[in-house]
């Protein structure tokens, strides 16, 4: 076994000494929460970039499974000065990806990488710069590879952008680890929360959408594709001044499928999914926050809606339909507007926190503690805690209290 052992060391360091040259520094971010054991699934995948300096700083570069770091010799990827440049890769199917490595340029001008982002998502338009954010990268050393930790995110795209300013986007490496979305099958058994300590994403603090610009919405990323028959959504808002107006709670919106909550008008909120629409009469959004679920199933179509802990009537609603993955999720506007007036009407005003869903419906008792803030399931597709986000325009994320 011994021998085994050092023949394995002796192997590992020839490879990084013929296929690593000029590696440079290598560092780890949060080292102690970077998951370990999935595998760098980027390599041979397709890219692509904002632009092409020139042929020697291609896309491929990036992917090529060598952390070489000098441009003039070829290893790394260059873009002309671009205003906000990317670079992205497509996985070709869904990913849980638990971390991304970049290795920096190493022959110049590291600091150009400052500020970056790493978006994760199912969004390939506009280079996949509408995804959620997995990471910031604040800075990297001449030559340096640095791992963010991505805590799961999903989706098929991965992409480095530099938001804000007219630069050139260079990288010599980036590894995806990730492995393939698993979805899980509910027995019965429940997990409990988090410990606080160790969670990510929103916990205690809220979502301020601050005016009806048509430019202010979040897309926030499922942990897994919806691709369900049945599911429990919940979240608290707070809204003021509404009127007769409809408004966009929650828009999920793919080329074959959508599901929405609206505020219909006063005293009334409505489920559209698949085309099809039920409404309950309920008392109306306050400015001091109310607690509203939604539960339905495909089997015999029951639906309902909960306002703190309470349940409404259960309607029969889209009987046997299954809710399509591959859409986006958006808070603060509607996806499924027919034009430009009715998006603008639609438009949120106001504070959403605790947004959690489960690809099942949760018991009565279950509900009740989500309301009261006890003990609950975490959300399996959208958790509070963990959520991955990505703002655009003006909206604040605000302590709650």
């Amino acid at each position: 076994m011994l021998r085994n052992f050092v023949c394995l060391v002796i192997v590992a360091l020839h490879w990084l000494i013929t296929h690593k040259r000029s590696a440079g520094n290598v560092a780890i971010a949060d080292a102690s929460i970077i998951p370990v054991g999935d595998p760098n699934i980027a390599v041979g995948k397709i890219s692509s970039q904002s632009s092409t300096y020139e042929e020697k700083g291609a896309s491929k570069k990036a992917i090529d499974g060598s952390l070489a770091s000098s441009y003039a010799n070829g290893d790394c990827t260059l873009t002309k000065k671009d205003f906000e440049p990317w670079w992205m890769v497509d996985l070709n199917s869904a990913f849980q990806v638990s971390g991304v490595v970049i290795t920096n340029r190493g022959d110049c001008c590291e600091s150009r990488i400052k500020g970056a982002e790493i978006l994760i998502g199912d969004l390939p338009q506009k280079g996949g710069t509408m995804n959620p954010r997995c990471a910031t990268i604040n800075s990297m050393g001449r030559g340096e590879t640095m791992s963010f930790n991505c805590a799961g995110m999903q989706g098929q795209y991965v992409t480095i952008t530099i938001p804000g300013r007219y630069e050139s986007l260079s990288l010599c490496e980036v590894q995806v680890l990730a492995h393939p979305w698993l979805h899980v099958v509910h027995d019965g058994g429940r997990s409990p929360v988090r410990n606080s300590e160790t969670d990510l994403g929103l916990q205690g603090r809220v979502l301020s959408f601050l005016n009806e610009s048509k430019d202010s919405f979040v897309v926030i990323s499922p942990m897994q594709p919806l691709n369900v028959m049945e599911f429990t959504l919940c979240m608290r808002v707070a809204a003021e001044h509404l009127g007769e107006r409809k408004v966009i709670l929650f828009s999920y919106h793919s080329e074959n499928d959508e599901l929405r909550i609206l505020r219909e008008a006063k005293g009334h909120l409505g489920l559209h999914m698949g085309g099809q629409s039920v409404m309950f009469a309920l008392p109306d959004l306050s400015n001091l926050g109310t607690h509203v679920c939604v539960t339905w199933e495909a089997e015999f179509g029951l639906t309902a809606f909960w306002m703190n802990g309470e349940r409404s009537i259960r309607k029969v609603h889209n009987v046997g339909h299954i809710l399509q993955s591959g859409g986006t999720a958006v808070l603060g506007q509607d996806q499924g507007a027919q034009n430009m007036s009715e998006q603008q009407e639609r438009r949120f005003v106001g504070e959403i926190t605790d947004l959690y869903m489960w690809d099942y419906v949760l018991k009565s008792q279950d509900i009740q503690d989500v309301f009261q803030v006890r003990q609950f399931p975490r959300g399996n597709i959208f958790d509070w805690k963990m959520l991955s986000y990505k703002i655009t325009g003006n909206v604040m994320v605000l302590p709650k209290d």
